[in-house]
């Protein structure tokens, strides 16, 4: 199977507001407008399964999606994005240090992020985090059917020389062209034992 069935099943506005810490998880994280509601309907191959909106910073809450066997793929609040209040902002990032620190269920992280941006300071924090805390982690270069394949690979390769990662750890998919989707499915197989 070339995707990952996925039903909603909630949205939490804190850790502790999220199904039982129990079996397995992923989450997906990054800033507001990389697409991470793109990138679960497309793993999923639903159109509006998780909604996507033109006003980045809409997602506030952690939105809880499951497999068919109850193994869940979490969508965090997006961080950093100006036209949310710094209050906020704030926030968010204590759910989301919270949910890093104290989920066992926690299998891999997703960070989506727009391939033609540079990481974010705290995208980088986050990769650190998870290479210092041992937690698998993936870096999802979305958008990429806006670069030709040779801009592609240079991406990849500047990116796995500055922030000294291997470049397995890169995965370039464009959900508008449907490309990428294997490597990624398989990824998020293995970490959720699906």
């Amino acid at each position: 199977m070339k995707h990952i069935p996925l039903k909603f099943v909630k949205s939490a506005p804190s850790v502790r507001d999220l199904p039982p810490d129990d079996g397995q998880e992923i989450v997906l994280a990054g800033y507001s407008n990389v697409g991470k509601s793109s990138v679960i309907n497309f793993i999923a191959n639903e159109k509006d399964l998780a909604k996507c909106s033109k006003t980045p910073g809409r997602t506030q809450l952690f939105n809880v999606f499951e497999t068919h066997d109850k193994k869940r793929v979490l969508d965090l609040p997006g961080y950093g994005f100006a036209k949310v209040p710094t209050k906020l902002q704030k926030q968010w990032m204590l759910h989301f240090s919270d949910y890093l620190t104290s989920r066992s269920s926690l299998q891999g992280l997703l960070i989506i992020t727009d391939i033609r941006r540079e990481l974010r300071p705290i995208d980088i924090e986050l990769i650190e985090f998870c290479q210092e805390n041992d937690i698998p982690f993936a870096i999802i270069l979305n958008k990429s059917d806006k670069l030709s394949r040779s801009k592609v690979q240079q991406s990849i390769l500047k990116l796995s020389t500055t922030i000294n990662i291997n470049k397995q750890h890169l995965f370039p998919v464009s959900c508008l062209k449907r490309s990428g989707l294997e490597p990624l499915v398989s990824l998020i197989k293995s970490w959720l034992v699906l």
